[in-house]
């Protein structure tokens, strides 16, 4: 007798599908050309403070390691390391 096996389910596209497809900056909310930011761990953005970065918080926030910005923000973001990573 053949084993049956259960359809596997449709799912929808992943998030960061959608979020490219927005074409909008998720720091700023220009719309146009977007880039993705990526940080390897969510630890290396530190505990959340005051003196975090808007991306970094932005970032610990979503709980997301991608952040789809647009390219001024993209530069901010490099001119503005995370310096109390854990």
């Amino acid at each position: 007798m053949a084993a049956l096996v259960a359809a596997r389910p449709l799912r929808p596209r992943k998030e960061l599908i959608h979020r490219l497809m927005t074409r909008r900056c998720e720091l700023c909310g220009d719309p146009g050309k977007v880039v993705v930011h990526q940080v390897r761990k969510l630890a290396s953005l530190g505990k959340p403070g005051a003196d975090q970065p808007v991306w970094a918080a932005k970032m610990a926030e979503m709980h997301r390691k991608t952040l789809v910005v647009c390219n001024a923000c993209h530069d901010v973001i490099h001119t503005t390391p995370v310096t109390n990573a854990a």
